[in-house]
């Protein structure tokens, strides 16, 4: 029997995805996004690349890729990587990396962080492609397009969830036209 964990989803487009985690071994393998189209009342599986579903070490976020469709963030250690997936001419999706991170140099506010545990995927901001990393040294967030990081907390906590508002353009409270009016469920 094949224990799947779904994940934390994210909107892209028309599409909810979840990355699909089997848990049945001793290990932990991703074994594909699970693809749930709005529009169309359609579920399927998509496959990982392959460079990163055979890595049991690794931690995987599934997101927006940068100038939009789906892509993947995985984390092994100090490096993490940009994964986009393509459409070719033919229409054959397949996945492209788009870039790779050096956790250590970019988080170099501390000589010290290679010292300690591997950074640790927290949470994510989908609207923003903001991640939260865990560190020995403290939590930082990172935005993903423009590589921008910050340090927001010494605290180690143990799960992030990003909170992120949602608002009509054009109004404001009280009616007006040049704010936002936040909405209500009635």
């Amino acid at each position: 029997m094949i224990t799947m964990f779904v994940t934390i989803s994210v909107l892209v487009g028309h599409s909810l995805y979840w990355l699909l985690i089997d848990r049945s071994a001793e290990i932990n393998t991703l074994d594909g996004i699970l693809e749930f189209d709005l529009e169309r009342q359609i579920l399927a599986v998509i496959p990982v690349p392959v460079d990163i579903a055979n890595n049991s070490l690794a931690q995987f976020q599934v997101m927006r890729a940068e100038g939009g469709g789906l892509g993947i963030l995985s984390l092994s250690k100090f490096s993490a990587q940009l994964w986009k997936m393509e459409t070719d001419s033919d229409g054959v999706a397949s996945w492209i990396l788009q870039r790779t991170i050096n956790l250590v140099k970019l988080l170099s506010t501390d000589s010290d962080i290679e010292r300690g545990p591997p950074p640790m995927i927290l949470g994510f901001a989908e609207y923003n492609n903001v991640v939260f990393l865990r560190t020995h040294i403290g939590v930082f967030t990172i935005q993903l397009e423009s590589m921008q990081f910050k340090k927001v907390s010494k605290t180690l906590m143990g799960r992030y969830f990003p909170f992120e508002s949602v608002h009509a353009a054009g109004k404001r409270i009280g009616g007006g036209h040049d704010g936002a009016e936040l909405l209500h469920n009635t």
